[in-house]
């Protein structure tokens, strides 16, 4: 019920379009591995690349958001996606899928609570041999939109500041099946129905974001790293040589 609710808002937001837009207005999506002590064999820092050995191992990607729209962000929903290249790098660890989206925050400063929350559970699909996707990373309120970093918001006659760090909407925990470094592994983005982002008149503001991806690597064999140390130091040593 609550992801029919989500597709009508957003066809409303749609009906909407065609209001004067703030154009120098931008939205991130920063995808950073985290710490997690949870997690098997990992503790990742604020990074969007980690490296990984060739056995299973977990990891958890937060998802952060955050805008400088002076109209602020009336409704949001975006995916994700990875092993676009069908190399079966990654799943989602379905145990934890029920707690992946934040609680919402409060944007009605006059000491009311008006949760600008997710609007539905998060859908995913995947399987060993194909591409995996995240959907319904999405979050609205019916009374207050969700203000920019560092910008102030009212509620009739009060006032409040957002805080200057990004919303941290969400996070997908991983198993890594076996890193292959390969490029990037999973990227964000306006890429299913009904996926977008609109400010507060209404104005569809995808064009003015920018997404975010993530990359698994595997970690260099000790023989690699040699190599590449003692490669290293030969060029050094070519060059004091040539100094001389």
């Amino acid at each position: 019920m609550r992801k029919v609710f989500s597709v009508g808002l957003m066809a409303a937001m749609i009906a909407m379009v065609g209001m004067t837009r703030d154009a120098s207005a931008t939205v991130t999506i920063s995808l950073r591995w985290e710490t997690c002590t949870s997690c098997v064999g990992f503790v990742a820092g604020a990074s969007n690349t980690i490296t990984a050995n060739a056995g299973t191992q977990t990891a958890r990607l937060g998802i952060f958001l955050s805008h400088d729209d002076l109209d602020e962000v009336q409704i949001y929903n975006f995916s994700l996606a990875y092993d676009q290249d069908l190399a079966n790098e990654l799943n989602v660890n379905t145990l934890v899928m029920n707690t992946s989206e934040w609680a919402g925050t409060d944007v009605d400063p006059s000491g009311m609570t008006d949760l600008f929350a997710p609007l539905g559970g998060l859908a995913f699909t995947e399987s060993g041999v194909v591409a995996g996707a995240v959907q319904n990373i999405d979050s609205a309120s019916l009374g207050g939109n969700l203000p920019g970093q560092g910008l102030p918001y009212s509620a009739g006659t009060f006032v409040g500041v957002a805080p200057l760090t990004p919303y941290r909407v969400g996070f997908v925990t991983f198993i890594i099946n076996g890193a292959v470094t390969d490029g990037v592994d999973i990227i964000s983005g306006d890429l299913f129905g009904p996926d977008g982002i609109f400010d507060g008149l209404g104005n569809d503001i995808v064009g003015q974001t920018t997404y975010d991806s993530a990359t698994v690597n595997l970690v260099p064999e000790p023989g690699t790293a040699s190599l590449l140390g003692l490669g290293l130091v030969g060029l050094v040593l070519a060059g004091r040589r040539t100094r001389r």
